[in-house]
């Protein structure tokens, strides 16, 4: 999988001009790996809490290894001053459902979508779900995960590409609540079936009142609206014993598993111990 990539890179990267302009540079590789689909996937696993199981891995994409857009930030960065954003969301929406089917796994997949590319690339994202089910998915197994919904001018055009996928069976989820106040807004108005709580309400949330009073509220919020919380970036032991606590239906971070390239549902032992003490 990464392997491929980096071959292909390396074999570009002998004939790659030097540039003093660094930007131009970047846009240069960016448009060599739109054009022969160098990227590749890695899904991270999001446990769910009452069952202690791997219920749903999220697909993150990389760029070449040895080159300076391996990141998601690098790419999607690039990717945005190039005006390609789009173009490059349905190149990694593809990798990341055709990697993942070769998996065989049953469990649900999540993958993200940002709003500017589901408004100007929705007919390219219409035949994606139909590469999606050529891959052999149901599309109710697939979540949408809708990310820098900051960036959302037109939300009620958005609302309207997106209903036609909901209706198709996809599921929809909300990113990184708690990163913007425009974010509860939107939970409102979409009535999305998950909600990612960013990280910076869950990291710490052992030794902070206040993150646990925001995340009690919250996950009140949740249960009225039926829209489980998925807590990201969970990194400690102490941490998840909280979120567990305190009722968070999901949970994803390193302290669960990181990224790979080959998705395994099997819960390390650490993560299974507390989710087995929570139920004795």
């Amino acid at each position: 999988m990464g392997g491929d990539v980096d071959a292909h890179w390396a074999r570009f990267a002998k004939g790659l001009q030097s540039r003093q302009n660094n930007r131009l540079h970047e846009i240069e590789v960016l448009c060599w790996i739109l054009k022969v689909g160098a990227v590749y996937p890695v899904f991270q696993p999001i446990l769910e809490m009452h069952t202690g199981a791997i219920v749903a891995f999220e697909g993150l994409i990389r760029g070449p290894e040895q080159s300076q857009l391996h990141t998601p930030e690098q790419l999607l960065r690039v990717a945005r001053s190039a005006g390609l954003l789009a173009e490059f969301n349905m190149l990694c929406v593809h990798k990341i459902a055709e990697y993942y089917a070769q998996s065989g796994l049953s469990q649900r997949l999540f993958i993200n979508l940002m709003p500017q590319a589901l408004i100007e690339g929705y007919a390219d994202f219409c035949k994606a779900s139909q590469f999606m089910k050529s891959c052999g998915f149901d599309l109710s197994q697939i979540t949408i995960e809708i990310t820098e919904t900051q960036s959302i001018l037109d939300r009620q055009l958005f609302r309207t590409r997106l209903q036609p996928l909901r209706d198709a069976g996809f599921r929809v989820a909300l990113d990184d609540l708690g990163e913007g106040f425009s974010s509860l807004q939107l939970w409102s108005e979409l009535r999305p079936d998950f909600v990612k709580v960013d990280m910076h309400l869950v990291q710490g949330v052992s030794e902070s009142p206040v993150k646990r009073h925001f995340l009690r509220s919250l996950q009140q919020i949740a249960e009225g609206c039926e829209s489980p919380l998925i807590a990201e970036g969970v990194e400690t032991a102490a941490d998840f014993c909280i979120l567990r606590d305190l009722g968070i239906a999901n949970a994803q971070g390193f302290f669960i598993g990181s990224g790979v390239k080959v998705p395994s549902p099997v819960v390390p032992q650490h993560v299974q111990v507390l989710s087995e003490s929570s139920r004795l």
